[in-house]
C-alpha cells in the first residue's frame, strides 16, 4: 500500500485542490448520513410514549397535540437529510472519479512517452501484448484504486469513527461487544488480501500472455491462413482462455469468501445488539428503546461500506501488482541519451573508427555483429553496403542511426562523435528507410507526411511523390491521398508500401538517406529511375544504400562488401570484384 501510494503522490498533489474538495464534500455527506438517526430513536420513542398514554388514559388527542410538532419536525429530517446527503454525494463522486480520469490520462501519456524513449533492444525483449496490456488494464486498476479505492476507502473510516462516536456516546458497553467482531474481521480481511495479490498476479500476468498471444496471431494472419493453421490456432486459444478462466475464477472465489465472511460479521453484530441490548433494555439499563433502533441503523448505514470494502480490498491489491508492473518499464533507463542540448548543422560525412557492436553484451561467447569496422564516406557521396544475409549490413544502418551506440570504436559525423550530437537534430536530418516497410492505420497523406508537414505544406507530399513514382497510383484510389491503408498498410502491394516509405524519409529534406534494402519490391525500372531521380535531387546529400542485389546501381562513390561483420573487400565503381560481380 506504501509503495502504491509513492506511485501514485505526485498525482495526489497535482490533483490536491480537487481531491481536497472531495475529500470535504466526503465528511459532508457522512455527517448528513449520520445526522437523521437519532431523530429515528427519538421518533421511535415519542410513538411509544403516544401508546403508553392511549393505554392509561384512553385519550390521546391532548397528548398528541402536544407532541405533533416533534413528529413532524423529526419525519421532515429524517425525509429530507438523506436526500441533501444524496445530492452531496453525487457531487462527492463526480469530483473524486473525474480526478482518477485525468489521473489515467496523466499516466497513460507518462507511460506512452517512456516507451518511446526506450531503445529498440526492449522492443526485441517484450512482447508488444504485454506492453498493450500494462498501459491499458494495468492503469486502469490504478485508476480504480486512485477514484473509487480511495473514495470509498475514506468514505469507510470516516462513517466508521462517526459510527463509534456517536455508539460509543449511547451505551459504551454496548459498543465494546459491537467493535469486538468488527476487530476481529479487520483480522481476516488482512489475511485473505494477501491470498488476493497472489491471484491478482496470476490473473493479470496471464492476461499480458493472452494480449501477446492475440496480438501476434493476427499479425501473421496470412501465415496462419496460408498454412491453413486456423483449427491449431483456435485449439491454442481455447486452452489459454481455460487457464485464464481458472485462475479468474480463484480470483473471484476469494472476493466471494471475503463478501461471505463481512456480512457473516454483520448478522453476528446485529444479533450482539439483540441479545446485549435486549437484555440491557429488560434490566433497565437502556432506558429508551429507541436507542436498540440507533444502534442498528448506525449498522445498516455501515452494512454497504463493509461490503464494498471487500471490493477495496480487491482493487488494491490488483492495483499494486499492476503498478509493480508499470514500475518495472519506467525504471527500465534508455541505453540511447540526448547528450547535448546545441543543434548543430549536419554536412553528411560518416566516419567509423574500429567499429564493433553486439546486441546483447551478456551472453558469453557470442561473436561480435560488427567486427573492427573503419570507412570513411565524404559529404554527397554514394556508399554502397553489400555483402551476405547476416554479415551485418543492417547494423550499421542502425548504427549511423543511432538506433545502437557502438561497443567498441567510435562513429564520427562531421568530424564530431556521434554520441556528442544533439540526438533529436541529428535524427532529423537523417532519412531511413528500413527493411520492413512500416505503414501506419491511417492515411497514405498522413503516412508520407507523418506529422513533419503541415497542411499549408501540403504540396510537398504530392511533390515526393511522383519522385518516388507513386503519384499515379494513390490517385487511382478511391480517396486519393486520403485513402486509409489499414494496418501495417495491408491494403498495399510490397512496391507500392516501399515506394511510400521512401517518399516518407526524403520528404524531410535529410542530410544522410539509408536505404535499407528498400526496393526489393519495385522492378528494376522503377528502380534505376527513383535511384537516379533521388541522388540529382539530393545531390549534397549522403546517401547510403544497403542491397544484396548492386546490379541496378550505377554511379556510386564506394563500396564495402561485409562478411561476418568485417569489411571482405572495399572499393569504388572501378574496383575488379564489382565488376566481376556485375558481369
Amino acid at each position: 500500500m506504501v509503495g502504491l501510494f509513492t506511485f501514485s503522490k505526485k498525482y495526489f498533489f497535482k490533483y490536491k485542490f480537487r481531491l481536497c474538495i472531495g475529500f470535504l464534500l466526503i465528511l459532508i455527506s457522512n455527517i448528513l448520513t449520520i445526522l437523521p438517526i437519532p431523530y429515528i430513536g427519538k421518533s421511535i420513542n415519542t410513538i411509544k410514549n403516544i401508546f403508553i398514554y392511549i393505554s392509561k388514559y384512553n385519550s390521546y388527542y391532548n397528548y398528541f397535540n402536544n407532541l405533533k410538532i416533534k413528529i413532524l419536525i423529526y419525519t421532515s429530517i429524517i425525509l429530507l437529510v438523506p436526500i441533501i446527503g444524496g445530492i452531496v454525494k453525487y457531487y462527492m463522486r463526480q469530483c473524486i472519479i473525474t480526478t482518477s480520469r485525468m489521473i489515467e490520462y496523466d499516466i497513460k501519456n507518462e507511460i506512452f512517452l517512456h516507451y518511446q524513449k526506450l531503445s529498440l533492444s526492449f522492443y526485441k525483449k517484450n512482447s508488444t501484448g504485454d506492453l498493450m496490456n500494462r498501459l491499458t488494464e494495468d492503469v486502469s486498476f490504478i485508476r480504480q484504486y486512485i477514484g473509487p479505492g480511495v473514495m470509498y476507502f475514506v468514505n469507510f473510516i470516516v462513517l466508521f469513527l462517526m459510527v463509534f462516536i456517536q455508539m460509543f456516546r449511547l451505551d459504551k458497553i454496548l459498543t465494546f461487544y459491537i467493535v469486538i467482531p468488527i476487530f476481529i474481521l479487520f483480522i481476516f480481511i488482512y489475511h485473505i488480501g494477501i491470498f488476493i495479490t497472489k491471484k491478482s498476479k496470476d490473473v493479470q500476468n496471464y492476461q499480458s500472455f493472452i494480449s501477446s498471444f492475440i496480438q501476434e496471431t493476427f499479425s501473421g494472419i496470412n501465415v496462419v491462413k496460408s498454412f491453413v493453421s486456423e483449427f491449431f490456432f483456435q485449439e491454442k486459444h481455447k486452452k489459454i482462455i481455460l487457464e485464464y478462466q481458472k485462475k479468474n475464477i480463484e480470483l473471484a472465489k476469494m472476493d466471494i469468501i471475503l463478501s461471505s465472511i463481512i456480512i457473516f460479521f454483520i448478522g453476528m453484530i446485529y444479533l450482539l445488539i439483540i441479545f446485549f441490548g435486549g437484555k440491557k433494555y429488560f434490566k433497565g439499563e437502556i432506558r429508551e428503546i429507541g436507542i436498540l433502533a440507533e444502534f442498528f441503523t448506525y449498522i445498516n448505514v455501515l452494512v454497504f461500506p463493509f461490503i464494498i470494502l471487500g471490493w477495496v480490498i480487491s482493487i488494491v491489491e490488483r492495483a499494486k501488482i499492476s503498478q509493480n508492473r508499470i514500475n518495472k518499464f519506467l525504471k527500465e533507463i534508455p541505453e540511447i541519451f540526448n547528450n547535448n542540448l546545441v543543434k548543430t548543422e549536419i554536412i553528411g560525412k560518416i566516419k567509423f573508427k574500429n567499429v564493433s557492436f553486439i546486441y546483447n553484451s551478456n551472453l558469453k561467447n557470442q561473436s561480435n555483429i560488427i567486427d573492427k569496422v573503419s570507412f570513411t564516406i565524404n559529404k554527397g557521396k554514394t556508399l554502397i553496403l553489400t555483402g551476405e544475409t547476416g554479415s551485418g549490413k543492417t547494423t550499421i544502418g542502425r548504427l549511423i542511426s543511432r538506433i545502437y551506440d557502438p561497443n567498441k570504436g567510435k562513429i564520427f559525423i562531421d568530424n564530431i562523435s556521434l554520441k556528442n550530437h544533439n540526438l533529436f537534430n541529428f535524427r532529423s536530418k537523417i532519412g531511413y528507410v528500413p527493411q520492413e516497410s512500416f505503414l501506419f492505420s491511417d492515411s497514405i497523406y498522413n503516412n508520407i507526411a507523418l506529422g513533419s508537414i503541415k497542411k499549408e505544406n501540403s504540396y510537398k507530399v504530392y511533390e515526393v511523390a511522383r519522385k518516388v513514382m507513386i503519384e499515379e497510383e494513390i490517385l487511382n484510389f478511391k480517396s486519393g491521398y486520403e485513402t486509409i491503408i489499414g494496418e501495417r498498410g495491408v491494403t498495399l502491394s510490397g512496391g507500392q508500401k516501399q515506394r511510400i516509405c521512401i517518399a516518407r524519409a526524403i520528404i524531410r529534406n535529410p542530410r544522410i538517406l539509408i536505404f535499407d534494402d528498400s526496393f526489393s519490391s519495385i522492378d528494376q525500372k522503377t528502380r534505376k529511375l527513383i535511384i537516379l531521380s533521388i541522388k540529382k535531387e539530393f545531390k549534397n546529400s549522403t546517401i547510403i544504400i544497403i542491397t544484396h542485389d548492386i546490379s541496378y546501381i550505377s554511379n556510386f562513390d564506394l563500396i564495402i562488401v561485409l562478411k561476418n561483420g568485417k569489411i571482405f573487400q572495399i572499393g569504388n565503381q572501378n574496383s575488379y570484384f564489382y565488376k566481376k560481380n556485375i558481369e
